[in-house]
């Protein structure tokens, strides 16, 4: 069978000033799973860059080991044909993320649509599921209908809210004060999202109600914004895998939190499994049927007063793709295979693994990082374009521990930080600590 994996990216990448690298290489990935299934014939279509699918080196594709074609177009019909003219029997959508929308996945599933109108089997949500899923207000609307547990919200529509600035008949805003006296309803704090947003990019904590309405007259927003109430307990992320009403949940990873109390992905640290959480995956996998998930999504929960309360759905591979795909012992591309093929993955074969973020570091670090039996990926991000130390970027450890053990992974975790402490800053530290402490009652 000849199997297509493709994503799209619609923003311009600026490879001349971006680099990005990751060990195992993604073309060692590749040839590993050609060796274990050939049977099959694999065809990547991507652009750049390429993310989870090849490798690029100072913006250009470096050689890679099978089909790759970078789609020259830039429509969901254009890039269609082109994955249509490598005449495939199956593609299989590994969407991936980038500021400042999160709308990628939506790209991948009208492409899917397209490809099964041509009698392609393709491994992808649907295009309606990854519209709901990239407003977050529409997530939050669907799901409390649905009767799943959110954060009480509200609504805040930019335009409406600024009418009297631009509509002279305006004298006063009713809808301005109805939203004022909503707002003074909830408990605070407050979590303040663009619902157009990635992640928590542009996302604010508003500690009181004057707080609140300071920042939604300011001139920081510039879009609608969603008001949840801060749910206080533990954050936590998952990945669902499956597709036609067949889904695996896997148990979860506890995340750290900044300073705010939510979750940044530039900063957080992920260690998982977490277990003795069947409620929460029964919970996902009516979830997954209600969405009719299709590949790969990802949700962020958190656990409050007894109850897993749903905060995001994304319905693409996320930064915990790796981490689950290292606890089973396969690459990212297999996880995936596995999934189209109808092959679930086996939480027994899952070990303790930890997602950790480094500074930027040269390429000898990163190879001698690798070298380590308990590193199973070191992927790095550099943009030596920004002007700010927090925009150029980070390393990122994937550990893995040698035994079921939680214990296993904190004195590796251990090991790491004592061969390599001018790697490792404190904040990080502090946050690792803190959840093995937390969740396991470990450091």
């Amino acid at each position: 069978m000849r199997i297509v994996f493709y994503n799209t990216n619609s923003n311009i990448f600026h490879g001349e000033s971006i680099d990005v690298r990751s060990l195992p290489s993604r073309k060692s990935a590749w040839e590993g799973l050609c060796e274990r299934y050939p049977q099959h014939e694999f065809c990547i279509v991507t652009q750049p860059p390429g993310t989870f699918l090849v490798d690029m080196a100072g913006g250009e594709l470096a050689e890679q080991s099978l089909c790759c074609k970078l789609a020259q177009g830039e429509g969901a019909e254009d890039i269609a044909e082109e994955i249509l003219a490598l005449k495939p029997d199956l593609a299989i959508a590994a969407s991936f993320w980038a500021p400042p929308y999160d709308w990628f996945p939506l790209k991948d599933a009208m492409i899917a649509e397209l490809l099964r109108k041509r009698g392609v089997q393709a491994v992808c949500h649907s295009a309606e599921t990854a519209f709901c899923c990239f407003d977050k207000a529409k997530t939050h609307s669907l799901l409390e209908r649905l009767g799943y547990p959110m954060p009480k919200s509200l609504l805040v529509d930019h335009e409406l809210f600024h009418c009297e600035r631009r509509v002279k008949d305006v004298k006063a805003n009713v809808y301005k004060e109805y939203i004022l006296s909503e707002l003074q309803k909830l408990r605070y704090p407050v979590v303040i999202k663009d619902t157009l947003g990635l992640s928590s990019y542009s996302m604010e904590v508003a500690v009181s109600f004057r707080q609140a309405v300071a920042y939604l007259s300011s001139g920081r927003t510039s879009g609608d914004r969603l008001v949840e109430e801060y749910l206080d307990g533990g954050q936590f992320g998952t990945e669902i895998y499956g597709k036609n009403g067949s889904y695996a949940v896997m148990p979860p990873c506890a995340f750290s939190v900044n300073r705010y109390g939510i979750t940044s992905p530039k900063q957080s640290v992920k260690i998982g499994p977490v277990t003795r959480i069947s409620d929460m995956q029964e919970m996902l996998r009516r979830l997954a049927a209600d969405l009719q998930l299709e590949g790969c999504a990802q949700v962020d929960m958190v656990f409050c007063q007894g109850r897993w309360h749903i905060i995001e759905i994304n319905p693409r591979l996320s930064g915990m793709t790796e981490s689950y795909a290292a606890s089973l012992g396969v690459s990212v591309q297999e996880l995936l295979l596995q999934t189209a093929l109808g092959k679930l993955p086996d939480e027994s074969r899952l070990l303790p693994v930890m997602n950790f973020k480094l500074p930027i570091i040269s390429e000898g670090q990163m190879a001698e990082l690798y070298a380590l039996p308990f590193v199973c990926a070191v992927n790095q991000i550099h943009n030596r374009a920004a002007k700010q130390e927090r925009e150029k970027g980070y390393a990122e450890l994937i550990l893995r521990a040698p035994a079921r053990e939680m214990e296993s992974l904190s004195e590796v975790f251990e090991e790491l930080a004592r061969r390599f402490p001018e790697l490792m800053e404190p904040v990080f530290l502090r946050n690792a600590r803190s959840l093995f402490r937390q969740y396991w009652g470990l450091c």
